[in-house]
């Protein structure tokens, strides 16, 4: 059954990594060459499970959309890395981000968009890290978390950050300080809390707590507003 993907909606498919035996070969037979030397690049065989079974995932995802073989399909990457389509020609953008065991993977047609996906851990030194990717105000609202929730108040700050970058096409190139995405953290009594959307520089940006993907904090980054936003389970 095709996949339908509106003008005005943005889907966000959450992806299980955890693939093995036959699922993982057939994994493998959906990637290009360059894909494949990619993988071969992880130290470590989890890691290039991992990638092989995101990689697959997102071929196939946008091939539902597309109506076409998920192996056909041909990507091309911008100077900072992010892919797009050149085989077929669409107006389908997505953006795609992996923590662990989950990968997430947004679509939407005719702008561009940036996704972040973080699981949530608590051996992080927020501070250090803070101080160093940050921007002032997002640090004056950081501080102003009780302790014990400053760890899901960073990784909401980071995800939004990652997605702004993302959806941007700036890479390495835009200093994640100059980028202030503090309105993600005005609730500061509860920072996992459920889904929010802003307003940042023109762009439209969702934060989503625990309740879209278990374990983890995400985050979406697009043109527009009004948009229909959803998040769901991908089965492959």
């Amino acid at each position: 059954m095709p996949l339908l993907l509106n003008d005005n909606s943005v889907e966000l498919w959450v992806v299980d990594l955890r693939a093995s035996g036959v699922k993982l070969e057939h994994a493998f037979q959906l990637l290009s060459d360059d894909e494949l030397r990619r993988a071969e690049q992880f130290r470590f065989p989890v890691h290039r499970d991992r990638f092989v079974f995101a990689r697959a995932s997102l071929r196939r995802i946008l091939a539902g959309y597309l109506g076409m073989e998920p192996a056909e399909l041909v990507f091309t990457y911008s100077e900072f890395g992010k892919p797009r389509l050149v085989t077929p020609r669409t107006d389908i953008c997505f953006n795609a981000s992996r923590s662990h065991e989950t990968a997430l993977v947004g679509c939407s047609r005719g702008r561009e968009i940036g996704v972040d996906i973080e699981r949530i851990r608590r051996d992080l030194e927020v501070d250090d890290l803070a101080q160093r990717f940050f921007s002032a105000k997002e640090n004056e609202r950081l501080r102003t978390v009780p302790p014990q929730l400053r760890h899901l108040a960073f990784l909401r700050c980071w995800t939004c950050k990652e997605a702004f970058v993302k959806a941007a096409r700036m890479g390495l190139s835009l200093d994640p300080v100059k980028i202030d995405v503090s309105v993600a953290l005005a609730n500061s009594s509860d920072p996992g809390a459920g889904t929010e959307e802003f307003t940042v520089n023109g762009w439209s940006l969702f934060a989503f707590g625990t309740a879209a993907v278990e374990g983890h904090l995400c985050a979406l980054v697009t043109k527009g507003t009004g948009l229909s936003v959803r998040v769901q389970p991908w089965s492959g």
